[in-house]
């Protein structure tokens, strides 16, 4: 089980996918192990067994093991029919108002880095950060990016939909072109449109910009943000929503709702 396991892991990271899934089967595994099962041999009863043991498992994380069982199904090639995970409803769970980064965290985040941090390429980092908040691009999205698909003179990009596995055109502000075209005439691609790497994009948000802003961050933050930021200036929801690739506008309108460090924002600019 262990090298099927490490064989998980290898097919997460050639996709650029979180290796959250993969975390979760280990524990998982780790269960499996103690029963001397396999996998393949879990029953609707063995998955009961497991979330009762004590572990006191939170809805949101047994919602992990469930779609981490679900996608270990997929790499495995396991019919749905047959996968015991599959047959698991997701908990409802009470949602909460996203976190997300402000173009304020992500410029105060930049000052930093262009005065302490002679690790990371400045004007590299500026523009990625830059191009995922305007865009509101995932993580796998931007390493799987490359320059063929952009229309730099109209400020647009053909990118692949990891989620829905279907290309759509998304757009960057026209302040961000010519600092991406002269990018791109003064360095070579190398892996991708920005040379960006999964280790770079982890050192820079879970390190650098998680000590710095005194919380811990993640790239989706600053798509998170990237959404509210287009909505308050106005973007009717239904484009944002397509901007996003979200299946439903709930989903969507979920960064409409006010939080305290929003509400106080909007309240002193109209107020002052």
């Amino acid at each position: 089980m262990n090298e099927t396991l490490i064989k998980y892991k290898e097919y997460l990271l050639a996709r650029n996918q979180s290796l959250t899934y993969f975390n979760f089967m280990r524990v998982f595994f780790h269960y499996l192990v103690k029963k001397e099962l396999n996998f393949i041999d879990i029953t609707q009863a063995t998955l009961t067994e497991f979330f009762n043991n004590g572990k006191n498992y939170s809805s949101s994380s047994k919602n992990q093991f469930i779609k981490s069982g679900r996608s270990y199904g997929e790499f495995l090639q396991i019919p749905k029919e047959q996968n015991e995970w599959v047959k698991m409803k997701l908990i409802k769970v009470e949602r909460r108002l996203p976190e997300y980064l402000t173009l304020d965290d992500i410029k105060t985040a930049i000052k930093y880095i262009a005065t302490y941090n002679a690790r990371l390429d400045v004007n590299k980092i500026e523009i990625v950060l830059y191009f995922m908040f305007y865009t509101g691009v995932r993580k796998s999205e931007l390493l799987n990016l490359k320059r063929e698909s952009f229309d730099l003179e109209n400020c647009a990009v053909t990118i692949y939909e990891q989620k829905t596995k279907q290309e759509k055109i998304i757009y960057y502000p026209a302040k961000l072109k010519e600092r991406i075209q002269s990018y791109f005439n003064t360095s070579q691609e190398q892996g991708n449109s920005f040379n960006i790497t999964l280790g770079e994009l982890n050192y820079l948000f879970g390190d650098i910009m998680s000590k710095h802003l005194g919380k811990r961050i993640k790239p989706h933050l600053t798509r998170h943000g990237g959404a509210r930021y287009m909505l308050e200036k106005g973007v009717p929801a239904t484009i944002v929503q397509k901007i996003l690739g979200h299946k439903s506008l709930a989903t969507t309108l979920i960064y409409l709702d006010p939080d305290q460090k929003m509400i106080e924002r909007i309240y002193k600019e109209k107020m002052h």
